[in-house]
């Protein structure tokens, strides 16, 4: 609601103007009434109206005069609607020369004036909405120059009276990451609930400052004066604040608190200790607090795991041993915490392993790119994760890279099997075997009979033989060659197991099969 001072010498006007008009349905609230123009200014001072209506004529100080005053003397920025008994064009001229919204001749008809307070409200949100965004700008400039150091141009007073932060004594940076959310939309909500929560512990006059750092991370000015409200220590305001918090979102957060500094000036100081206790989110992290007092002294590593810690888990990709996945995947997290690696040594060696996978599936003549996991190195680079978030990530990877690399090793199969039936269809007639074609084409025997039963239904040998039958046959009918001489030209060294497999495919003997033809054409010809 939009705050108005109700200003009359007549106390019985501004109690029949505060009970005549809607107020709240116009948009405003009405804070005060004063008799005259002097105490209205101290008024004014002190409630700081949106909106002042006033009679012109009043003892002490008119309206003309505190309007007057409070503009140019006192540089008060307010709206003013004038009420007047008196239907005087130079009272009416003064008025609008002070910019004064509205000039209103008594009696006031409710109807009239409610209509001219819906326009004025309307006026002011927006005036409001502008100067809130305008000053929300100024002040993301601002933080980002204390952030950078280059304040050089910034008064220290200057700096707490744009940022409305009174006069606190120390000064500490808090960084908030929310874990796991990709959408802006929730970072949006996560800011202004956070706003809310510290909002509760702050004077009403002091500004929230909150900006977005980066994606699902952002940063806070916390202040001596947060803590003397409640007479709280740093620690239990920020556990307190970090319970609010995930009891209205549900959501893991991890506060990262900097070393405190006496100046607002030294905010950069506060924000590189920040930053390096973010090293420690997978190293030290307990309760997802992490204080740099608390913190500057544990070990770290800043090196990445070498290669060889993920290369049984790689094997077992490509050999598609899903139990043992797991098993590798917990061994490998169970390394990267107890090896007490950097956030940065953690990333690396966790995005080293998955590039090798994916050189795995590109050398197969996949498509590493057409994976829904393919992103995993995206999210692992630009947005807060807890370890537990990034190991269901890399399980949820290494099982699709599992599945891709399985079915581009049976595509690459089937396309071999194929090559293999023309390989067989061409060189029937020469001495091959399951064995001598497995090694042409560097294929286990066991696996390629398998294969070649499953493509085509029917087993190597008995296809081998089933080809050397046909190519008998056609001789037969086309040729006058004698039986141990086909026998031998489709690939068969011994004439009697020739004979022998030609009567078991087709239920009679060459010879016979021969003669049935010959009497078949005398039959025609007769």
């Amino acid at each position: 609601m939009n705050k108005v001072l109700l200003v009359d010498d007549e106390m019985y006007f501004r109690k029949g103007l505060r009970n005549l008009i809607n107020w709240e349905d116009c948009g405003f609230k009405v804070v005060g009434e004063a008799a005259n123009g002097e105490d209205a200014l101290k008024m004014i001072h002190d409630l700081n109206p949106d909106l002042v209506i006033t009679d012109i004529r009043m003892p002490v100080l008119d309206g003309i005069g505190l309007i007057k005053q409070a503009i140019e003397i006192e540089g008060i920025q307010t709206k003013y609607i004038v009420i007047s008994g008196y239907s005087d064009f130079k009272y009416a001229q003064q008025a609008l020369r002070y910019g004064v919204h509205d000039f209103v001749l008594k009696p006031i008809e409710q109807d009239e004036i409610e209509q001219t307070l819906r326009v004025l409200s309307k006026t002011l949100n927006e005036e409001k909405k502008l100067q809130e965004q305008r000053l929300e700008d100024q002040v993301k400039i601002v933080f980002h120059h204390l952030l950078s150091g280059e304040v050089e141009e910034y008064d220290s007073k200057d700096l707490l009276k744009l940022l409305s932060l009174g006069n606190p004594s120390e000064f500490f940076y808090l960084m908030v990451e929310v874990n796991g959310v990709y959408e802006s939309s929730k970072i949006r909500q996560v800011k202004s609930t956070l706003a809310d929560v510290i909002r509760n512990v702050c004077e009403r006059k002091e500004r929230i400052c909150i900006q977005e750092i980066s994606n699902g991370v952002l940063g806070v000015l916390i202040t001596s004066n947060h803590l003397s409200r409640f007479q709280m220590s740093l620690k239990k305001l920020i556990t307190w604040v970090r319970k609010e918090l995930t009891n209205r979102i549900p959501k893991n957060f991890t506060f990262y608190v900097g070393e405190g500094v006496s100046s607002l000036s030294l905010l950069k100081d506060s924000y590189e200790t920040v930053e390096k206790v973010q090293q420690h989110k997978y190293a030290n992290n307990e309760d997802g607090l992490l204080f740099f007092e608390k913190i500057v002294d544990k070990p770290i590593t800043f090196a990445e795991l070498d290669e060889t810690v993920y290369h049984p888990l790689i094997e077992q990709i490509e050999e598609e041993s899903t139990s043992m996945i797991l098993h590798s995947i917990d061994v490998l997290f169970q390394s990267l915490v107890s090896k007490k690696l950097s956030q940065t040594a953690v990333l690396a060696t966790l995005t080293s392993f998955i590039q090798n996978v994916h050189k795995i599936i590109t050398k197969m003549g996949g498509d590493p790119s057409s994976l829904q996991s393919y992103r995993v190195i995206f999210y692992l680079q630009n947005y807060p994760l807890t370890i537990t978030q990034i190991k269901e990530l890399i399980i949820g990877f290494v099982v699709e890279c599992k599945d891709e690399i399985s079915n581009l090793r049976k595509q690459t199969a089937n396309g071999e099997v194929h090559k293999i039936k023309q390989y067989i269809d061409l060189h029937y007639h020469e001495n091959i075997s399951l064995k001598t074609i497995a090694s042409k084409f560097f294929m286990n025997p066991v696996y390629l009979g398998q294969l070649f039963k499953k493509t085509y239904g029917i087993y190597f040998k008995d296809y081998l033989l089933q080809v050397r039958i046909n190519e008998a046959k056609k001789q037969l009918r086309q040729s006058e060659k004698r039986i141990y001489e086909i026998a031998e030209s489709v690939g068969f060294n011994n004439t009697d197991y020739f004979v022998t497999i030609f009567g078991k495919l087709e239920k009679i003997t060459p010879s016979e099969y021969r003669n049935k033809l010959i009497n078949h054409r005398k039959v025609i010809k007769k």
